[in-house]
């Protein structure tokens, strides 16, 4: 037996042990100089103005919400396949969430049926591009404007996707765009986040929420308004910075793994769920729909390859929701046959061949 793990990505120890010696001897642990490089860094990198590193992604998106000054009750709208932490967020504030199905071949936001729930209520948009596919952020613009509601992007699984045409990145195509640092994702921290924004009035707000209200903790003359400690650190920055360095690899072994399972997997009981890599996306995993996705997984299981099947749709947790199951016809397809394979850059392709021969044989 061999084994297969779901995410396989090295990190460069090597180079990330040196600089965190060296930063470490200087001192450099809290938030400060190496944290304000990397946030330099990726702004240069997306072509963003202003860039602020939090913990991690579910607080990117929360204090995204938080900066918009919603009111209690007031409607967001989300995709239903989304991580949950985008819901959380906004339960936390007391906020309404209104969920739209997804398209029928990708768990991104059917913008076809996005228009029909938009109301006077509705204040915000979150787009979120899944597993490095793109919303129709166009759309979701046009749509936005006419009704002068703010768009979030919630670029957490599609750093470094591109749209075609537009010059411009996953996360910098809305009002304000929130990512993760977390260990699965094409750069990581271990554990991390960040928002940008091209709005300096939200900046500003963002970086108050983000440090307990504050402005300047040196000289604190009054309590600033809502915020708590969502600081980031010198020694997580130095291992992201590593990180970055690296993105064209990443994104280069992410693509060529992807091309693997299309030119071998010919099982027409697994199909895969396309990326758009050739315009800009980027494969982060590897997604497939299998309608014997159960029996497929415990296969994999025995033989030693780690899978995840895809998590509940959203609607499921919303008592308000409870009787609209047909609603999201193209959501609970995702959620009932959804599994993603062995993904990330550095999978042994000979296994994962060997991955493939079972899976043809399924």
């Amino acid at each position: 037996m061999y084994t297969v793990d779901s995410w396989k990505k090295n990190f460069d120890n090597k180079i990330i042990n040196f600089n965190l010696k060296k930063n470490i001897f200087n001192k450099n642990i809290s938030e400060g100089v190496i944290v304000n490089s990397f946030e330099k860094k990726i702004a240069n990198f997306l072509k963003s103005k202003y860039v602020l590193t939090v913990p991690n992604g579910s607080i990117a998106m929360l204090i995204a919400l938080i900066s918009l000054n919603l009111k209690r009750n007031d409607e967001v709208i989300v995709p239903d396949r989304t991580w949950i932490s985008t819901v959380n967020a906004i339960n936390i504030l007391g906020l309404k969430v209104k969920f739209v199905d997804v398209e029928a071949y990708a768990p991104i936001i059917d913008c076809k049926k996005l228009e029909k729930v938009i109301n006077f209520r509705t204040k915000v948009i979150i787009g979120v591009h899944m597993g490095g596919r793109l919303c129709n952020m166009k759309e979701i613009n046009r749509l936005a404007k006419k009704k002068n509601i703010y768009v979030i992007e919630d670029a957490a699984q599609s750093f470094g996707c591109k749209f075609p045409n537009k010059n411009k990145y996953a996360g910098t195509f809305s009002d304000i765009g929130c990512f993760s640092l977390s260990i699965a994702k094409t750069i990581s921290s271990g554990q991390g986040g960040f928002v940008v924004t091209n709005n300096k009035l939200l900046f500003n707000s963002l970086k108050k929420i983000k440090n307990n209200g504050l402005t300047d903790i040196k000289n604190i003359k009054k309590w600033g308004k809502t915020g708590l400690n969502f600081k980031f650190t010198d020694v997580l920055a130095t291992i992201a910075i590593c990180e970055l360095t690296r993105f064209k690899y990443y994104k280069k072994k992410l693509i060529k793994l992807y091309k693997l399972y299309l030119k071998y997997l010919k099982n027409k009981k697994i199909k895969i769920i396309p990326v758009n890599y050739k315009n800009g996306e980027i494969p982060q995993y590897i997604e497939v729909i299998c309608k014997q996705r159960d029996k497929l997984q415990e296969l994999l299981k025995k033989r030693g390859i780690d899978t995840r099947i895809f998590y509940p749709s959203m609607h499921k947790i919303s008592n308000n929701y409870k009787n609209f199951h047909k609603n999201f016809f193209n959501s609970n397809n995702f959620e009932k046959n959804g599994i993603y394979l062995p993904s990330g850059p550095d999978q042994n392709l000979s296994k994962i061949k060997k991955l493939i021969t079972i899976l043809n044989k399924f």
